[in-house]
């Protein structure tokens, strides 16, 4: 059963937080869990399984959605005991369809991933935020492209090559697509039916944990990229996957043309660190002083202590958990680089603790 979203001593207090928006948002809701003046609600319309650890969610977004373009990460705020949590994914989709679709893989430790694949259903309603990112084709396309995809990585390469698809792309595309084994492989059956439609797709899957007969194995390399893509510089590139994977792609296609999207499994902007002692930290807007051992992200020493700052990816991308740092000096976990010790914006889900801080939260 629902209950009105306000709290309320006296009449007088319940009048004064008549908030328009919030009231409507609220009677909306008893209509329809879609329906919102304020937020994108999306309807959950279908789950497919794609694999052991991953599901493609379908999605009908509310009027105020305002659509995005293949490639783009769409921030997916759920409630998981009684706790509002965002995570960023790509859709896999492509614009023009009538629905939309994130493809979600089950991540060791991932609190939304995991909640994701064992609780959503048909029928659940999502809030959805705006659709941003770069990961995007150009106005003008190239002739040849080289997708590289690792694990989900595919996600929002898919939902491009749905987008070149549907504009009737005349060149050349490949895809090295590198995943643990055949079973891991997400989307299978719709990248090879693009591939069977159109004629101008080539994949070659390449097993990194599970080798298969007729297929190669291992990770990426300069053999891979020369045995299936020859004169390497004619190739317009994407690299989606993780850190390991677009850090060697980005060494070996120096000089190509590269788009790039950096995924993060938990804990990899944490590079660990043993510190003796603790430093304190002075939430400003909640009037209170914590100690934190400056081991690990802010985001994580907070969330350890019950107190739970907006965040999205965290992983540096979405800015969501931007807040203002008054005093004090932190490590920003993406590059290692030592702040000044005066007044700044800083990425808490990105930044460890170095000196006794003051935060604006």
């Amino acid at each position: 059963m629902k209950t009105f979203p306000f709290i309320f001593n006296e009449p007088r207090q319940f009048l004064s937080s008549l908030q328009g928006k919030e009231w409507a948002d609220f009677l909306l809701g008893e209509i329809n869990p879609r329906f919102s003046v304020t937020a994108i609600k999306a309807k959950v319309v279908a789950v497919r399984e794609e694999t052991a650890d991953a599901k493609t969610i379908v999605l009908k977004p509310n009027w105020l959605w305002k659509g995005f373009r293949s490639g783009q990460h769409v921030p997916v705020t759920v409630e998981i005991a009684g706790r509002r949590v965002t995570r960023f994914y790509s859709l896999s989709s492509r614009p023009d369809d009538k629905l939309l679709s994130i493809t979600v893989k089950r991540q060791k430790g991932g609190l939304v991933s995991n909640f994701i694949n064992t609780n959503i259903k048909k029928g659940d309603v999502l809030e959805l935020g705006e659709a941003t990112g770069e990961f995007v084709l150009p106005k003008t396309l190239p002739s040849k492209f080289l997708f590289l995809a690792g694990g989900s990585g595919i996600t929002p390469i898919h939902s491009i090559l749905k987008q070149l698809e549907a504009n009737q792309f005349k060149g050349k595309a490949t895809l090295l697509y590198f995943v643990r084994s055949f079973e891991d492989i997400i989307l299978r059956s719709s990248l090879e039916e693009i591939a069977k439609s159109t004629g101008w797709l080539e994949i070659k899957y390449i097993f990194s944990d599970v080798p298969k007969e007729g297929y190669d194995s291992g990770f990426l390399t300069k053999e891979i990229l020369q045995k299936y893509a020859e004169d390497l510089k004619s190739y317009s590139v994407y690299v989606c996957g993780p850190a390991p994977m677009q850090t060697k792609a980005l060494s070996l296609l120096e000089g190509n043309e590269i788009k790039s999207e950096l995924f993060l499994l938990p804990g990899q902007t944490s590079l660990k660190v043993k510190k003796t002692g603790t430093v304190d930290v002075f939430l400003s807007l909640s009037h209170k002083t914590i100690q934190v051992k400056g081991e690990r992200s802010l985001l994580e020493e907070l969330e350890d202590q019950g107190i739970y700052p907006q965040s999205g990816c965290r992983m540096g991308i979405c800015h969501t958990c931007v807040c203002k740092k008054a005093v004090g000096s932190v490590t920003d976990l993406s590059n290692g680089e030592v702040s000044e010790l005066g007044e700044e914006n800083i990425q808490i889900c990105v930044s460890r603790a170095e000196s006794n801080l003051e935060l604006e939260l």
